[in-house]
């Protein structure tokens, strides 16, 4: 089943994500969601995401479509 609202975002950056969308994804209150970019999208899901390089849930950085933590980031730098 597919579900779609409309919302602002907010002066301070904030969106609300409306009832049936949590409910839809069993989101609860203070439950940590995944936000990230992908073909042009937001893409907002529940739990974590992680690097695309070494699995660790600790993403600090996005190059395209793909999600980098800062240890990987390093050490492609020492490349």
């Amino acid at each position: 089943m597919s579900k779609g609202n409309k919302s602002k975002i907010d002066n301070l950056g904030r969106v609300v994500i409306p009832k049936s969308i949590r409910k839809a994804l069993g989101i609860q209150q203070n439950e940590e969601i995944t936000m990230y970019v992908e073909d042009n999208k937001l893409i907002i899901s529940k739990g974590f995401k992680s690097c695309s390089l070494c699995g660790v849930h600790a993403v600090n950085y996005q190059l395209n479509d793909k999600l980098l933590c800062k240890s990987c980031v390093e050490r492609i730098k020492d490349l």
